[in-house]
């Protein structure tokens, strides 16, 4: 079983994080953009590491609030 990794937000910075910290973990991108998260992940594949992209909106995530 692998640690895994939560990246939230498809963006350089993340994932730089993540390519400096993700090695060996199952990496999951979440952003409110599926189409960034699939290319961020499709990016980190390429490089070798096991990313995955999902849609997540953090901001609207309180279930209390509906």
């Amino acid at each position: 079983m692998k640690d895994v990794m939560i990246l939230t937000g498809a963006g350089q910075i993340g994932m730089a994080i993540a390519r400096r910290m993700g090695y060996g973990k199952k990496i999951v991108i979440g952003d409110k953009s599926l189409k960034n998260a699939e290319a961020i992940a499709k990016t980190m594949n390429e490089a070798g590491f096991d990313a995955e992209a999902v849609e997540m909106d953090c901001l609207h995530a309180n279930p209390s609030s509906s």
